[in-house]
């Protein structure tokens, strides 16, 4: 059986964001790194990278600016903007309806999951859905535009959503060749993490993430840029908290296209087997047979065998013993022909 495939070399590189060069000045996750000893590898080799650990803070506001998922559009110019914090429903409807510029009061229906938005106003107002990004939040994703009269309503298609945030991707450049995503084909994601955590918890690494391994088309890996983004390739805004996380380097032999490494069964090879040849049926005999001649110069004598000692059967000669075996055999021989 085939060896298990190990890399000829690994380089682990940990990496805090407080260290980091910052290329966004009100963001702390798009960064560059530049590394004090390249990661290289030659002509028949090729560089594998892995995320093997990362803490990072679930501090990312699930309505906000930055997720761009708190404006709503009404009357065609006008427009609400939610201010950016964390949301629970209940905050969610209260704001809305406390906001005296705003035309609308908001409810929350516990079972169906849906908001009712009611006109205060004694004129009839738009709410324009198609132009607003907090849509998807309060449920009106797949909803037209409404024109709501005075003292009327608008109830939500769908249910309010405030899990806006599903997961964190560690993206870079170092161009893998082998992960793809439904976005834009190739992707620069070395790492997807589930939140698994409520608002101010450590979201880590764990071992219900599928841990991703993206074989890189460079062959010296000097300097990275990093961005942290959520499903939506929107970047993190973490309020400004560290966070931390690390990347093994592994160096391969490059494997040949089309190359298979097979698991060969062993297969045990036994001893020969000798089978003994079958033994020419002696001539049926009707009776003892008697001692042959045997002639010695001009003499002719009889040849007697003296009784063997160590034969099982007390005072025969094998001669004898073989002759009465040989006749035993005829006889059961024409009993089953008969």
């Amino acid at each position: 059986m085939n060896s298990i495939l190990k890399p000829k070399r690994i380089t682990i590189v940990h990496i805090r964001s407080k260290d980091a060069n910052q290329k966004n000045a009100d963001l702390n996750t798009e960064f560059s790194i530049n590394l004090v000893s390249p990661v290289e590898c030659g002509q028949q080799e090729e560089i594998h990278a892995q995320v093997i650990s990362a803490e990072i803070p679930n501090s990312a506001y699930n309505v906000s600016t930055q997720v761009e998922n708190n404006t709503i559009i009404y009357d065609d110019t006008s427009s609400f903007i939610l201010p950016s914090k964390n949301y629970d429903i209940d905050e969610l409807v209260r704001v809305i309806t406390a906001a005296g510029s705003f035309p609308f009061s908001a409810t929350f229906d516990e079972f169906t999951g849906k908001i009712t938005f009611t006109n205060t106003d004694s004129s009839s107002h738009t709410l324009n859905w198609t132009l607003s990004n907090a849509k998807k939040v309060l449920g009106f994703g797949l909803s037209a535009d409404a024109v709501v009269g005075a003292g009327a309503t608008s109830i939500s298609t769908g249910m309010a959503d405030l899990a806006t945030i599903h997961a964190i991707m560690i993206k870079s450049d170092l161009a893998a060749g082998n992960v793809l995503s439904t976005r834009a084909g190739n992707s620069t994601t070395l790492q997807k993490i589930s939140i698994d955590v409520n608002t101010f918890g450590i979201v880590y690494l764990n071992q219900q993430d599928f841990r991703t391994v993206s074989v890189l088309q460079k062959p010296v890996i000097d300097s990275i840029n990093f961005r942290l983004t959520d499903q939506n390739d929107n970047l993190l805004d973490l309020n400004d908290i560290n966070y931390e996380f690390s990347i093994q380097f592994m160096i391969f032999d490059k494997q040949g296209i089309g190359r298979r490494r097979l698991i060969e069964e062993q297969v045990a090879v036994s001893a020969p087997i000798n089978i003994p040849r079958p033994q020419e049926r002696q001539t049926l005999l009707s009776g003892t047979p008697n001692p042959s001649p045997m002639v010695q110069g001009n003499d002719v004598f009889i040849m007697e065998e003296e009784a063997d000692d160590t034969h099982p059967v007390e005072g025969k000669t094998q001669i004898e013993n073989i002759g009465e075996r040989t006749i035993l055999d005829a006889l059961i021989d024409n009993i089953n022909l008969d």
